[in-house]
């Protein structure tokens, strides 16, 4: 994974955070998660009751650890804005100068 990320300390844009290289694992865990989902519902369909445990649980894990790497990568991207909002100077949005000189 590449440690580059967009200008903006935040998504600015609706779909910025798909192309966000760090969202990675936690799309392809979640999308796991459904594909998971759907096999437990399958198998309990069938009536296979260890599958069905087995499979529920490891769902459940999936989407677990999914949303909680989304949560960490919030957490990163809010500390980022924060830190940049501190360590750099104000602009003007219209004109662009440095506020205060």
């Amino acid at each position: 994974m590449s440690s580059a990320t967009f200008d903006a300390p935040f998504h600015t844009k609706p779909g910025e955070s798909l192309a966000d290289p760090f969202n990675i694992p936690g799309i392809v865990l979640f999308a796991l998660g459904v594909v998971g989902l759907a096999s437990t519902l399958t198998a309990a369909a069938y009536g296979f009751a260890g599958w069905t445990k087995i499979g529920a649980l490891t769902t459940a894990l999936l989407f677990l650890t999914s949303i909680s790497l989304f949560l960490l990568e919030h957490e990163r991207l809010r500390r980022l804005a924060t830190h940049r909002a501190v360590t750099e100077p104000a602009t003007d949005p219209t004109t662009g100068e440095i506020a205060g000189l």
